[in-house]
């Protein structure tokens, strides 16, 4: 059964102008040869090893890959999520609901462990059985995802490592000599019958003009009906209906650089309290004769207002023939925001899925400065960089009961969730590092600093802010130091060996310090004694590449890379056996836990090629992990695997390019082992089953007009060309959608 409600949603009324154009930035891949990315532009940035350009991707510094535009074109992805899932070592998590999808890296699936920043500004939303990430996927210039916790310049957590998103710029749009344009897009998925109308204005300051500006100005649309699996059964309120859009202005000022972003996204629509499931079981046939079948059917879910939005400043300083000067400041602040509500006839209070009505809203506001210093002492050259972070996040939760207006102690219906407190918490940190570069060696130390202050908000019902239950919502700290290394040989000019060695930390989320039970329960008090969860990470490899390889003008790079983690006193749910046998269990026990750790290995292959008529990309990635005893028994003899390892995962592209018709067409496979190695013990908590092992197929092709229709181009793809029905481990059983055609054209103005 279908519910497309479209609701009218009102985003960036400065946008307001754009209503008829429809666009996506991109770049110029086929008809035209594209230009290297430009360097990346953090501070201290370690020297980059040469850039293997190549169709979709590029492979930058060891661990590290960047997915370019021309990248983001080919899949025409719904979310970022899914862009990235096709990455080694990287696997989507959750459903395919919009916003149902979250990110695994390496074993680590958490959203506190998984690091993303927009434009310099942090990203994450860590409500329960929710998705992480809202960026819409049309307004990415690219994404650079760096693997392990392998980076001082990000402390307090990402343990699976930082996933860079940058927003279009003008520039990026604008040819040679012009200072006004515009694209508009139009676009079709035949799955849910998805429409995506996209457009944006881009423009520049006139030459010799006083101040060099640029300015883009982006609007995306998105309408669907629900999604289809394999079998031709509807995946029930998978329906989507956004609207996002970017503002962006840069600004040259003499030797510095400004750089001013507004990203807002805005969706309405039904959808189950959890986002990550399958499908909403259906009403009864006497729920159907009390309500009727459309409200029966809305009984089941809720009615979601979602807005996400990041703003940015960026400025950066690097006086010419000041090598010891190049200063960057980045100031934003992000916001992620649903407003639910159920449909009037529901009568149950919905207690453990966030009541009749619920607000959450999380704020995150960011400060970092930095300098980089280029010297010489003797034979070896320095990159030495200084940075100080401060960070502001605040989480406000409420939840209304309507079962329970006339109970004092549920403050008459209106109170925060217990398992999803309030609070705050302040970060402020400083790191230093400095790359010495001598010869064909480079040794990279680094050091860093992080405090951390975590404070909860009082509950406002009385049941759940009782301090005789051991409900204690005052202020905990924590602070350490990271410390990592990195080492790296160009052995000959076209192979380097590296290794990197780190040790970091984070500090428990409000959630896990605030959320608490009432003081019946078992384990009834906030967890004001978890001590901080620490990592050691390692990383090595080599990396091969080489120029007019088999032929002139062609290029190849290979990276062959294995990763060892050792996580200590990792932060769980109290479940299972509470305290170690023999001992006296205390009163008032905490929720949460620092239970022994875990481990996990694992190996990645990644090769790229790129001709002026073939290219090809082939990846592999394999890993394995174990917890010291179990989630439920931290003193059991018997270690369990660890849940949140991806399945071993192959994926293969190989394309043709004909560059006078202005023509790149190509084959995708994606080929995932069965997952066997899960918990035997049928009963811990968040298990997921096992998975069998499937192959996916799909097509592409992109055409590039010439003449009279050189501004105008066509993308065409398609996802599960075989309709194959897949259950993929990570996505809990969640069935992946069937066949799926995608339609898009663009027309330069």
């Amino acid at each position: 059964m279908r519910f497309d409600h479209r609701p009218s949603l009102r985003l960036l009324p400065l946008l307001a102008a754009l209503a008829p154009l429809t666009a996506q930035a991109d770049s110029d891949a086929t008809a035209r040869p594209a230009a290297p990315p430009p360097a990346a532009t953090s501070a201290a940035a370690p020297a980059e090893l040469p850039t293997v350009r190549v169709y979709g991707i590029s492979s930058i510094t060891p661990g590290t890959t960047r997915i370019t535009p021309d990248e983001i074109e080919r899949q025409q992805a719904l979310t970022v999520q899914q862009l990235l899932d096709n990455l080694p070592g990287v696997d989507l998590n959750g459903s395919w609901r919009p916003g149902g999808q979250s990110l695994n890296i390496w074993g680590f699936g958490d959203v506190e462990d998984v690091r993303v920043q927009l434009d310099g500004a942090n990203k994450g939303f860590e409500k329960y059985r929710q998705g992480s990430i809202f960026i819409e996927p049309e307004l990415i210039k690219r994404i650079t995802v760096d693997k392990g916790a392998h980076s001082v310049r990000y402390g307090n957590g990402g343990f699976g490592g930082t996933i860079l998103v940058e927003s279009k710029d003008a520039s990026d749009l604008l040819r040679p000599g012009e200072r006004l344009g515009g694209l508009v897009k139009l676009g079709y998925a035949s799955n849910d019958g998805q429409r995506i109308s996209s457009g944006s204005v881009f423009t520049r300051a006139a030459p010799g003009s006083a101040v060099a500006w640029e300015f883009l100005a982006a609007l995306t649309a998105r309408d669907s009906g629900n999604q289809t699996r394999a079998d031709g059964s509807e995946y029930e309120f998978s329906a989507s209906h956004s609207r996002s859009g970017l503002l962006k202005l840069t600004l040259p000022l003499g030797e510095s650089r400004l750089t001013l972003s507004h990203i807002e996204g805005r969706s309405k629509a039904w959808s189950p309290f959890a986002a990550k499931r399958d499908e909403v079981p259906a009403p009864t046939p006497a729920e159907i004769a009390r309500y009727g079948e459309r409200e029966a059917w809305l009984r089941k879910v809720l009615w979601r207002d979602q807005t996400d939005r990041t703003q940015a400043l960026q400025w950066r300083y690097t006086p010419a023939g000041q090598p010891l000067l190049d200063v960057q400041l980045k100031l934003s602040q992000s916001l992620s925001q649903q407003d639910d509500s159920r449909p009037d006839s529901i009568t149950s209070d919905f207690a453990a899925s966030l009541g009749k009505e619920s607000h959450a809203s999380y704020r995150d506001r960011q400060f970092e400065l930095s300098n980089t210093a280029s010297f010489a002492t003797a034979a070896v050259q320095h990159q030495l960089a200084l940075d100080v972070q401060a960070q502001h996040h605040k989480r406000d939760t409420l939840m209304f009961l309507h079962t329970r207006t006339a109970d004092a102690s549920y403050n008459y219906g209106w109170l925060q969730p217990y398992y999803m407190p309030s609070g705050t918490q302040r970060t402020v940190s400083g790191w230093l590092e400095d790359r010495l570069q001598w010869g064909d060696f480079s040794l990279t130390p680094g050091l860093r600093y992080d405090h951390v202050s975590t404070a909860g908000k009082p509950n406002f019902a009385p049941r759940y802010n009782d301090p005789a239950a051991g409900h204690d919502y005052r202020e905990v700290e924590h602070d350490g130091w990271s410390q990592h290394l990195s080492l790296a040989w160009r052995a000959t000019p076209e192979t380097t060996l590296f290794a990197d060695a780190g040790r970091t930390w984070r500090a428990p989320v409000i959630d896990e310090v605030f959320e608490v039970q009432s003081a019946a329960s078992s384990a009834p008090a906030t967890s004001r004694s978890l001590r901080k969860e620490r990592v050691t990470a390692l990383r090595g490899g080599l990396k091969y590449e080489r120029g007019n390889w088999l032929s002139a003008g062609d290029a190849f790079a290979a990276t062959l890379t294995l990763f060892r983690n050792r996580v200590h006193d990792n932060i769980h749910k109290r479940f299972g056996v509470f305290v170690e046998p023999g001992t006296a269990r205390p009163p008032n026990m905490p929720f949460y836990r620092n239970l022994p750790g875990y481990e996990s290995q694992g190996v990645e292959v990644e090769t790229h090629y790129d001709a002026r008529r073939y290219f090809a990309n082939a990846s592999l990635a394999w890993m394995e992990g174990e917890h010291k005893g179990s989630i439920r028994d931290p003193w059991a003899t018997k270690n369990q695997p660890l849940i949140d390892i991806g399945a071993p995962k192959a994926v293969l592209v190989v394309g043709g390019k004909w560059p006078s018709a202005g023509i790149a067409a190509g084959w995708q496979g994606k080929f995932v082992a069965a997952q066997t190695k899960v918990p035997d013990d049928e009963v811990v908590p968040y298990a997921l089953p096992a998975s069998k092992g499937y192959a996916l197929h799909g097509l592409f092709a992109q055409w590039q007009g010439s003449g009279r229709l050189a501004d105008t181009k066509l993308n065409l793809s398609v996802d599960n060309l075989f309709n194959r029905s897949v259950q993929p481990y990570l996505a809990e059983a969640v069935y992946a959608p069937g066949r799926n055609i995608k339609l898009t054209l663009t027309q330069r103005l």
